[in-house]
């Protein structure tokens, strides 16, 4: 699939910047094109379906579809809306603030300057609560990496993309 151009509607969805293009999927700011308050910042997730991509693009969608609608909590983004397969697969979802932990990681390279122990395990603290959250919620994410672990301002981790990630109730479609 092509990038989609600001101002392009969908299902209700009108998009804006592009924030991410990359192999798996391109992340954009949307609102709703009616005007209706937002309650808050939105991403629309809209996988990558070349030619020659495999069918683990859909597949991780489909997983990520069934896993975010049913995650609750200041750990991950909530979930909005869902396009279809048919038309146009996509996930409307919260934008949470803050840096992902492939960022901050950048931040102390790029400083030459030491990380205290205690922010790093400060960190590390935060994104155990996070994983510790999922588990209670019965899901496994699969894919902890500084890339899919977002820092939120307040302190506290925000995971991101639940496309590998299992759940004891639901069907592993990924097997």
């Amino acid at each position: 699939m092509k990038l989609l151009n600001p101002g392009h509607l969908i299902d209700g969805f009108e998009v804006e910047a592009c924030l991410h293009a990359g192999g798996m999927a391109h992340i954009y700011e949307v609102t709703y094109a009616d005007a209706r308050p937002v309650p808050f910042p939105m991403v629309m997730k809209v996988p990558r379906m070349t030619t020659g991509d495999g069918a683990e693009n859909i597949i991780g969608f489909e997983v990520e579809h069934q896993i975010l609608q049913v995650l609750q909590g200041r750990h991950v983004p909530r979930f909005v809306a869902a396009g279809d397969l048919s038309s146009i697969p996509y996930l409307v979802m919260e934008h949470v603030q803050g840096k992902t932990l492939q960022q901050v990681i950048d931040q102390f390279t790029e400083s030459h300057t030491r990380t205290s122990f205690t922010d790093i395990a400060k960190i590390g603290a935060a994104i155990a609560r996070a994983a510790h959250s999922l588990h209670q919620q019965n899901t496994c994410h699969l894919d902890l990496k500084p890339a899919n672990v977002l820092m939120h301002p307040e302190g506290h981790a925000v995971l991101l993309d639940f496309g590998l990630s299992c759940h004891a109730h639901f069907p592993d479609l990924l097997a």
